[in-house]
């Protein structure tokens, strides 16, 4: 994939010196004052965080804020925000439901506490790179929901890495031409078969039990982008009767 031209390394919005302090001394907070048994979810995301921020990232990015808690989008596994709810700038929110396989695409799957502990950290690698959009390139994507160009690059060469296949040039199907799948499920779209131990079980699969129901075929995934999920189910059992 051609890295895109629109902007240069090193546009994004850095963190103010004040403004790193208080994410890295929230950080050593985690690591160094929380109880290991009772916030060892939080303390293994941290240490990934600054595991893949070497490894993927440079060492370019400052520690933000990483919370198990609800992003305010109601579909999303997670969401990484320029403001934190501290004041600070730059926060991580991964659903902490996820852990309790009750999320959307998770309820149907065999509920594997290692499968779970996977997909998990597969949302704070995404998430991290629209952090890496947001304070480092200055490459938003905006006008593909985040999931442009400038996104769609760094998955892939992150991917490369972690010998997954590339995904699209944009979340858009137009640029999708050579079937690959959308950035914006990355990476648990492209990750091989078993890797989550059967517990993620996305909704695209459930196009088969939808397909050609009177001769119609119900394109699962497009009405989702439209409708609520109650809509859509309701939808699908008025199809199937």
């Amino acid at each position: 994939m051609k890295k895109p031209e629109n902007k240069s390394l090193l546009e994004g919005t850095s963190p103010t010196e004040a403004d790193a302090q208080l994410r890295e001394l929230i950080y050593s907070y985690v690591m160094n004052e929380t109880h290991p048994e009772r916030h060892g979810v939080i303390r293994r995301l941290y240490e990934l965080w600054d595991e893949r921020n070497a490894e993927h990232f440079g060492g370019l990015m400052t520690v933000p804020l990483i919370l198990l808690d609800e992003p305010g989008q109601t579909r999303c596994y997670g969401q990484c925000s320029t403001v934190s709810g501290f004041g600070c700038s730059s926060q991580i929110q991964l659903r902490p439901s996820i852990l309790d396989g009750t999320l959307r695409d998770l309820r149907r799957g065999t509920k594997d506490p290692e499968g779970l502990r996977r997909f998990l950290e597969d949302v704070l690698l995404h998430e991290m790179i629209h952090q890496w959009q947001q304070e480092v390139t200055g490459e938003h994507d905006t006008s593909y929901s985040g999931h442009g160009p400038a996104f769609s690059y760094k998955a892939n060469e992150i991917g490369e890495k972690l010998g997954l296949p590339g995904v699209g040039r944009t979340c858009k199907k137009r640029d999708q031409k050579g079937g690959e799948k959308s950035p914006s499920q990355w990476p648990h779209n492209v990750r091989p078969d078993g890797y989550y131990h059967g517990a993620y079980v996305p909704s695209s699969m459930d196009k088969e039990e939808n397909r050609h129901r009177r001769g119609v075929f119900v394109p699962i995934d497009i009405l989702r982008e439209y409708l609520s999920a109650r809509q859509v189910e309701e939808l699908c059992q008025r199809l199937k009767a």
